[in-house]
């Protein structure tokens, strides 16, 4: 099977979910437009994951991103009824991204959390900047494809859903 067509029998796709290929609410997450695409959002969900992980451990995460993926495509299919296809981890690593914001958030000091502060502004300026048709020239999108804010902003709340106990464990 040609990767194209791999991808395409993998992404998010409104109406073939709608009929039951219930699997792409986790696919939908694997597959991207472009080398370029995949490797934006692996490298941003790595660092991420590696300030997460030593907090909620392997298992914890995987279960995390397990629950995550279904949940962030489940949001698109009920608040963005335009979007008819997806392809990327984007959403899952802004969910990271948060929820590593949060982790490092009880361990810093004013100067750290000043930095934090600004990631989160700087988060929403470009949540907001991709909803007005905007995206960054490094997403490696082709010229047709338009970024789905929905998916980032479903991470963001996704991250900040999870409660965090007092040891900084994520309690799933």
């Amino acid at each position: 099977m040609p990767l194209a067509a791999a991808a395409e029998l993998l992404e998010f796709d409104r109406q073939a979910m709608l009929a039951g290929e219930i699997w792409r609410l986790w696919t939908g997450h694997l597959v991207h437009y472009s080398a370029q695409h995949a490797l934006v959002d692996f490298a941003t969900a790595l660092i991420a994951s590696a300030i997460v992980l030593p907090t909620v451990g392997w298992r914890r995460l995987t279960l995390l991103l397990a629950m995550a993926t279904p949940l962030i495509s489940a949001g698109l299919l009920l608040l963005a009824p335009e979007c008819l296809h997806y392809r990327g981890a984007s959403g899952i690593a802004v969910m990271l991204v948060v929820l590593a914001a949060r982790t490092l958030w009880p361990r810093s000091g004013m100067g750290g959390r000043t930095a934090l502060l600004l990631l989160a502004v700087t988060l929403l300026a470009k949540i907001a900047a991709e909803a007005g048709g905007l995206a960054a020239p490094w997403s490696g999108l082709p010229e047709d494809v338009r970024v789905v804010w929905q998916a980032h902003l479903l991470g963001a709340i996704v991250a900040l859903t999870i409660r965090l106990a007092p040891s900084h464990k994520v309690v799933v």
